[in-house]
């Protein structure tokens, strides 16, 4: 029970750490509340008291040499980080601020290294396997050979799109064909795969409420335009999705049960259906908001449908990593609904979505990893390993943080969205370390919920000081 409890402690130092480095950027360049820089300065001497404990213990319990050198690394750079700061408050000038910034930074980075280090030295039984889930050569299920017709099918022109009933009477009556028209409009849901819908709405509000700072006005038509517009392109790209990976979705049994799979719609009429959603939302941005918005819109539709679902999934244990770009868009669609162009907070908040999706998609990665393997994708823990899979949640996470920390230092953001960020990225790596000690799908979905938790509340918080207070 030692191993774990120096876990916690040097999982607490760590999150300490990042909350300064928020704080402080949410002092660069204005003047904090007397009571936030209190509560700064209380918190820098806690977590340097605990800085101090988490060294101390890895020397005497003697934990491997890495983790001791991260550790007494970061000690060291403390009293430094301190003074700096110290300076700048009786200078004020701009060079101690920045010095005291990057020395925290520094101190996070190198306290985040070691806990990943750390994580991956302790011997917990069975929770950190190194091998991939199956071999590494993955066999590929043929493709379809167009867009709407896969191998061996046939479509019946009078019967597509139709799930057929052994009981014809049921469906002649009033309330049968209700139960069935009920049934191919739910069908037609799911194809839209909106349940993604409210956290990129989010975003796109998020970018928006940024955008405000310019000056720019926030219309109402803009906000529900580009939010209509925003539904039916994730249903287009949705709605391409499905049609594309119907093939291997018949060998998972995650998606085994998708319309176009189980036939409740026909590929053709999915098809036909996702050109009308993104036709209907391309002419509702540029008629209703403007080109750059559509153009952004239509590079969404496409990143998702085309270079994520054809080129990446299939092809690279990177299609997490760089298909996280079509998620990012909306941030500049929003932006650019509002400006009519592209501004630098909007882009580092599509960054901080970027580096954000592998450490929230790597977890769903692992908890069907050999659903994943049944369907020839070659996802991370797949063709490598669980283990490197967790280290790599860990970095991602680490450097969403810093990039929130960027956000939060170049607009108005202020301790709020610094206290938030540190609350809720602390909960994300508490979860993902106690992956190494519980091997089970619901661990690797509560990490996936914490991720979904820690950007939620982060755009919660622009939207929050940007359009409320």
């Amino acid at each position: 029970m030692n191993r774990p409890s120096f876990t916690s402690l040097l999982l607490w130092v760590t999150v300490g750490t990042y909350l300064l480095v928020s704080l402080g950027a949410a002092g660069a360049g204005t003047s904090l509340p007397a009571s936030v820089t209190i509560a700064h300065h209380a918190t820098a001497g806690v977590v340097g008291v605990l800085l101090l404990a988490v060294v101390a213990v890895a020397w005497i319990r003697r934990v491997p040499m890495p983790v001791r050198t991260g550790v007494t690394l970061a000690l060291a750079l403390y009293p430094v980080q301190a003074a700096l700061g110290y300076l700048h408050a009786g200078t004020a000038g701009d060079s101690f601020a920045v010095g005291h910034l990057l020395g925290g930074i520094a101190i996070f980075v190198a306290l985040l290294l070691t806990l990943t280090w750390h994580l991956d030295s302790v011997d917990f039984p069975s929770a950190n396997p190194t091998e991939p889930v199956t071999p590494s050569r993955l066999e590929t299920p043929a493709e379809s050979t167009d867009a709407t017709t896969g191998p061996g099918e046939r479509e019946n022109p009078a019967t597509e799109g139709v799930v057929a009933s052994s009981d014809e009477s049921a469906t002649d009556a009033p309330d049968g064909r209700l139960h069935a028209v009920g049934r191919t409009v739910l069908a037609y849901a799911e194809l839209m795969k909106l349940r993604l819908a409210w956290l990129l709405c989010l975003l796109a509000l998020a970018g928006m409420g940024l955008a405000t700072a310019t000056g720019a006005p926030l219309e109402g038509v803009t906000v529900v335009t580009t939010l209509t517009a925003g539904i039916l392109a994730i249903g287009a790209s949705g709605t391409f999705n499905h049609v594309y990976e119907r093939d291997r979705d018949r060998k998972m049994s995650r998606t085994a049960d998708r319309p176009v799979v189980t036939d409740r719609v026909s590929p053709r009429r999915a098809f036909v259906f996702g050109i009308a959603l993104a036709v209907v939302s391309l002419g509702l941005m540029v008629a209703l908001v403007n080109a750059l918005s559509a153009l952004l819109t239509a590079a969404a539709i496409v990143y998702y449908s085309f270079v994520y679902t054809v080129v990446l999934k299939p092809n690279t244990t990177w299609n997490i990593a760089i298909g996280g770009g079509s998620g990012a868009l909306p941030a500049l669609i929003g932006w650019a609904a509002v400006t009519g162009g592209i501004g630098l907070p909007a882009i580092v908040l599509a960054g901080i979505v970027v580096l954000w999706t592998p450490a929230h998609f790597y977890n769903l990665a692992i908890a069907h990893a050999e659903d994943y393997a049944a369907g020839g994708y070659p996802m991370l823990p797949v063709v490598r390993s669980v283990a490197l899979t967790r280290r790599r949640i860990l970095y991602s996470m680490g450097a969403t943080l810093l990039a929130t920390v960027l956000l939060i230092g170049i607009t108005d953001l202020g301790p709020i969205a610094a206290g938030v960020s540190a609350l809720f990225g602390g909960a994300f790596v508490w979860t993902v370390a106690r992956q190494y000690r519980e091997t089970s799908t619901r661990a690797a979905y509560r990490s996936f919920h914490a991720s979904n938790a820690y950007l939620g509340a982060l755009l919660a918080v622009v939207l929050l000081e940007f359009l409320v207070l």
